[in-house]
């Protein structure tokens, strides 16, 4: 959608994934990063990734020239959470002049193909700072649309507060939540280990 940037936060460390890097993780004979992208830059008008570059690039594969996709990496030495995604991405002079930022996981390979527009519908009409989604009851914040303006908010959080997730920034900001309604398979499952990868490929 024009006026909205993408952004694939791929800089996690990937702890609990035994066969390495979580980017470069094969589903469906695809990296987790390929199915991210497959599914988010539709939506929006330009598209970045958070992460190494090396390992993305490589992620990316020959298929899908990572010169296509600019990298962002973080501004902070040390992995703080991935908040510092969010805020690397903000601070960027790479970004578009677009007022709204897409976020997503690079581990969540069944993104609706219809979830930016609906985001953003929500978000303009209620003039909110972050649009989030709920699914069976609870906040997929790693799954969210930002208004650009919110970069100071972002900042204040990491670097003051030394809060590296999301929950407590989207309380303090005017937050609004988009109920995804229920389906046989969770469009914003996360693969953080072997186990959720096998399931994962189960399920395609």
């Amino acid at each position: 959608m024009a006026n909205i940037d993408g952004l694939i936060l791929a800089a996690g460390r990937s702890s609990r994934m035994a066969t390495g890097n979580k980017v470069q993780a094969i589903l469906g004979g695809k990296t987790l990063l390929q199915h991210a992208i497959e599914r988010l830059a539709p939506q929006v008008d330009s598209l970045f990734i958070n992460g190494d570059p090396d390992i993305c690039a490589e992620a990316c594969g020959k298929d899908a020239s990572a010169n296509l996709y600019p990298f962002i990496s973080d501004l902070l030495k040390d992995f703080q959470g991935p908040l510092t995604g969010l805020y690397s991405a903000l601070s960027s002079d790479r970004l578009s002049t677009a007022s709204y930022l897409m976020m997503v996981p690079c581990d969540g390979p069944f993104i609706p193909a219809n979830l930016v527009a609906k985001l953003y519908e929500q978000i303009v009409a209620e003039n909110a700072d972050v649009a989030c989604v709920r699914y069976q009851g609870f906040a997929q914040p790693t799954f969210t649309l930002w208004n650009k303006s919110v970069r100071g908010a972002v900042e204040n959080a990491l670097l003051v507060d030394k809060q590296g997730g999301f929950k407590p920034l989207l309380e303090t900001l005017d937050t609004v939540y988009l109920d995804w309604p229920e389906q046989p398979l969770n469009p914003f499952f996360n693969i953080n280990s072997g186990e959720d990868l096998a399931l994962a490929e189960a399920a395609l």
